[in-house]
């Protein structure tokens, strides 16, 4: 059928890239499979084991699929024992059409499961964490030649300065930046345009004032600056979803953890969890779930329209009020 590895093991800590190397499995295995499906599995389900095993079963129509079982990174004690003992034994437990994907998000759980994987015929995708600047650096420049564009380096680091170390924001950043400047090189004046100065503060200014429930004090600051700079939504949004998704890790983590272990787990700055933790306290796992929803929907808004047809920046602008105030009604 193709030459693709039947059993991948993807493993690092930082999100994005993971996410990146699952995504290019997928596209290779789309690229010379006709018919194949996707599963993904939450190793900590209750359903786990009989998700997997639905999906291994042969069908009658003859479809493959690639299964996924993401988080294995906890105790395997807390896992399913017949999910552990099919992982383990990964090759025996494989039909013919299907492919597997095991991933390890880091931490000492899961690590019988890596191992045993590791003896067997499974490929690994090693997404090394990002620590250096030099690795920052690079990983930017990266993602600017993805979008082929050319940047100055004097605009990597005063961006780098601007948005911190949280992967996911520098990516989303690079991405608005190559949006919204035409010119084929990215300057250290654009970064400044957009990303310092009052309005790249007025933004964190948004995401502080609505994650520590003052609903009223974020419109003010989306207010003004929008009056500075009426082109910041993408941004905007990117930094809201930033914050919440800190806060949806922090909500997950045991409550004896201590400060550095929570640093570690979010990949943050230590002083930065001196802000979280009296932010979390002001919603409920439900209140942070449907915000998690209403960013994701005005997210696809503001950059994609309604219906095929784009929103002006009036709606935009509505439709942003209309989201924090939604999401802020919900604090406690």
């Amino acid at each position: 059928m193709t030459n693709l590895p039947k059993i991948t093991l993807i493993t690092g800590t930082a999100d994005l890239l993971v996410d990146r190397a699952l995504e290019k499995v997928w596209t290779a295995l789309k690229s010379n499979i006709k018919e194949i499906n996707k599963l993904e599995i939450d190793a900590k389900s209750e359903e786990s084991y009989a998700q997997f095993v639905d999906a291994m079963s042969p069908n009658l129509f003859g479809s493959s699929y690639l299964v996924i079982v993401d988080n294995i990174n906890v105790a395997e004690d807390k896992l399913d024992e017949k999910l552990v003992e099919v992982l383990r034994n990964a090759e025996a437990n494989i039909s013919e059409e299907n492919f597997l994907v095991v991933i390890h998000r880091g931490g000492s759980g899961g690590t019988g499961i890596v191992k045993a994987l590791q003896k067997q015929k499974a490929v690994e995708i090693k997404c090394e964490s990002i620590e250096s600047t030099n690795q920052f650096l690079n990983f930017m420049r990266s993602e600017f030649k993805k979008n082929k564009r050319v940047v100055e380096e004097d605009a990597l680091i005063a961006l780098r300065d601007a948005i911190g170390q949280e992967l996911d924001e520098l990516s989303g950043a690079i991405n608005q930046l190559c949006f919204d400047i035409v010119e084929e090189k990215i300057t250290l004046d654009a970064v400044k345009k957009y990303y310092e100065g009052n309005a790249a503060v007025k933004v964190y200014d948004i995401s502080n004032a609505l994650w520590n429930a003052d609903t009223q004090s974020a419109l003010k600051n989306l207010n003004d600056l929008l009056e500075q700079d009426s082109n910041s939504f993408v941004f905007v949004v990117s930094v809201l979803a930033g914050s919440l998704r800190k806060l949806v890790k922090l909500a997950g983590l045991p409550t004896s953890a201590t400060k550095l272990q929570i640093a570690q787990e979010l990949k943050i700055n230590p002083n930065q969890v001196e802000y979280l933790t009296p932010q979390l306290k002001n919603w409920t796992p439900t209140s942070l779930a449907n915000a998690v929803v209403e960013l994701a929907k005005v997210d696809a808004l503001v950059r994609a329209g309604f219906d095929g047809i784009y929103l002006d920046n009036n709606q935009k602008r509505f439709l942003l009020e209309t989201t924090i105030q939604k999401i802020g009604a919900s604090a406690r």
